[in-house]
């Protein structure tokens, strides 16, 4: 009934194999870049097992928001956005930096989880120790009252909050 020539079922069954073995190998790169992704993930979750990571150029990464949660007790709510943070851990002094914007009640909830009273402890703002980011408005904050409280051996804590602009300052150091 069909007459095929040998060539035209070769030339077929190539041209199957061809489209086959791309297709396979397409699948195949996708598959290896998710693993390699997996890979760096799992290793950098690790590495901030190890030394904690914080972003003070990138607001809301994964790590911020991570810090946030693991500062203020609680997970970031939807109001909060634009989360930077930085530390200085190195020697035996710490202070950390956060800014970020939310709403009152979110300020509230912190003040109540870290326990701050408003006005500053014993003229000791930390001032001093401020680390310079674009993100942290330096004359802004002085003009500002904050929540604070002061722990033992010389910790401090501080949280400012400028309503108008819905934005928060964080600061906490030990000395």
């Amino acid at each position: 009934m069909f007459n095929f020539k040998p060539t035209y079922i070769l030339t077929f069954t190539f041209l199957l194999t061809l489209l086959s073995c791309d297709r396979v190998k397409k699948e195949s790169r996708s598959v290896a870049d998710k693993v390699k992704h997996q890979v760096a993930e799992k290793k950098s979750d690790l590495n901030d097992k190890i030394i904690a990571h914080y972003d003070s150029y990138h607001p809301d990464t994964k790590f911020n928001k991570k810090r946030f949660s693991e500062f203020f007790m609680f997970d970031p709510t939807p109001d909060v956005k634009n989360i930077y943070c930085y530390a200085d851990e190195m020697g035996i002094d710490h202070d950390y930096q956060f800014s970020f914007n939310c709403d009152t009640t979110t300020i509230n909830k912190i003040v109540s989880n870290l326990n701050l009273k408003a006005g500053i402890v014993d003229d000791n703002n930390g001032s001093g120790l401020w680390h310079d980011f674009p993100w942290w408005d330096s004359s802004k904050i002085e003009s500002l009252i904050p929540f604070s409280k002061k722990g033992e051996h010389e910790t401090y804590w501080y949280l400012w909050y400028d309503r108008p602009t819905q934005k928060a300052y964080y600061f906490s150091f030990d000395m």
